[in-house]
């Protein structure tokens, strides 16, 4: 018995040494002059090939000396696991869902959680940049306690409830399990009857395959994305509000600090046009998305007064309910938060009626009023 255990200890203790070799070449990999970047979308979604022209022209703009390779798909880190994956090293750099990482994240997530109060992609995306890489200093905390630089990331088109059964009333969605993230967002499917389920995007079509989740709250690019549309009979055809404060560009601090004075400034004049790019295309996404559901038969529901005085109702008492949730997180001082990024959703919503539909004035107006104050 005494041979075998020492057989078993020494087959650990090479499991162990193969295990530690891995992980200190993933790191030296992750330190090296190509970035490795991991996201969960799937080929050829929105967000991967924005970024995928991002690093082109990135190393363009570098001069070859920052390279990437992507991991798509959630081949390297699933949603959850990209934030500590970045943090320790395993990549350089990828793409972050603040509400899958509301305890390391306890300030940024008032982005999100705010999603009720802005219908406006634009808006969202703009507003999100701002709060997360400018005004809120307790998000940038967040961000160097969890060892990354936060700059930013596109917005999505607004969510949509999307369910694989139809809806005809208000009270058709009681009872069902809803895929939901985010403090608010989860509070206003309780409001409808409905059950919430937390999954990271990359499980919705599995899960609503299976039969865990009856329905999706998400952007309407999921539609195409995650082949929604193969799967749900109804759209509801109001949105909830649009998830700001996606992070596109989180990367690993060591890395970013290594990263030259010309690097940077080529990552800070680059991640405005990609921003503004990648929001764009994510709203012609969505549009055509929903055309082909429709032609695929999936209706969408105007919703009925009971729904809307649901919706409104929950908005009008959600601050008060969000500042008690960001307490018992442990934020300090919640109200000052939130006001901080209404007050630029607010400023925004300003700047975008004045600029209209000019995409080069955005950009500047982006690397001058945000991206211009980054530290360097």
């Amino acid at each position: 018995m005494g041979g075998n255990s020492m057989l078993s200890i020494d087959k650990t203790m090479r499991a162990y040494i193969a295990a530690a070799a891995m992980i200190v070449s993933i790191v030296a990999s992750a330190d090296a002059a190509e970035l490795r970047y991991n996201i969960f979308d799937r080929p050829g979604s929105a967000p991967v090939t924005n970024l995928q022209q991002f690093f082109e022209a990135l190393k363009k703009e570098t001069g070859g000396s920052i390279t990437a390779k992507m991991f798509i798909g959630g081949q390297l880190l699933n949603a959850r696991a990209t934030l500590k994956g970045i943090s320790d090293g395993v990549v350089g750099g990828g793409w972050v869902v603040p509400s899958l990482n509301q305890g390391e994240l306890k300030h940024l997530n008032v982005i999100p959680d705010l999603l009720p109060f802005v219908e406006d992609p634009w808006v969202a995306a703009m507003a999100g940049a701002t709060t997360a890489v400018l005004n809120c200093k307790e998000c940038r905390a967040d961000a160097a306690a969890a060892g990354v630089v936060w700059l930013g990331g596109i917005g999505p088109d607004p969510w949509h409830l999307m369910c694989r059964e139809p809806v005809t009333k208000a009270s058709d969605l009681k009872g069902r399990k809803v895929r939901v993230t985010g403090a608010s967002p989860t509070r206003l499917i309780r409001a409808l009857g409905a059950v919430p389920v937390q999954l990271a995007p990359n499980e919705i079509p599995t899960a609503m395959q299976g039969g865990q989740i009856d329905c999706t709250c998400g952007p309407k690019a999921w539609l195409h994305d995650f082949s929604l549309a193969e799967m749900v009979k109804t759209v509801v055809a109001e949105p909830f509000g649009v998830y700001g404060g996606l992070g596109g560009w989180v990367f690993n601090k060591r890395v970013y600090e290594r990263f030259s004075a010309a690097e940077k400034k080529a990552l800070l004049k680059l991640i405005p046009e990609f921003l503004v790019r990648g929001t764009a295309d994510y709203q012609k996404v969505a549009d055509d998305a929903s055309a082909d559901a429709k032609a695929k038969g999936v209706k969408f529901w105007t919703p009925d007064a009971a729904f809307r005085k649901t919706v409104a109702d929950f908005r009008n008492s959600e601050i008060d309910n969000l500042v008690a949730d960001m307490t018992k997180r442990g934020v300090k001082d919640p109200k000052k938060l939130i006001q901080i990024h209404l007050k630029n959703l607010e400023t925004w919503k300003a700047k975008l009626a004045k600029i209209g539909s000019d995409r080069a004035k955005l950009i500047e107006m982006l690397r001058n009023d945000v991206y211009a104050h980054v530290i360097k």
